[in-house]
């Protein structure tokens, strides 16, 4: 099963919000709307490339949702 969605579209002076594009759900994979493509498996149910990805791309300050 592969879901997706048309790309978010930004408005003036809004910094670029990673989301997912698309996910394979059998191969757990997700490409982002800014094209990195990994992993959403979590060995510990915790951390996933995915996650460490939107962590690495989070201005700083900026609160968890």
């Amino acid at each position: 099963m592969t879901v997706s969605r048309p790309s978010a579209s930004r408005l003036a002076g809004e910094p670029p919000k990673h989301v997912i594009e698309e996910y394979k759900h059998r191969l757990q994979q997700v490409t982002c709307v800014c094209g990195w493509q990994g992993s959403s498996a979590s060995s510990d149910g915790i951390t996933s490339d995915w996650k460490t990805h939107l962590q690495s791309t989070r201005p700083p300050g900026a609160s968890r949702r």
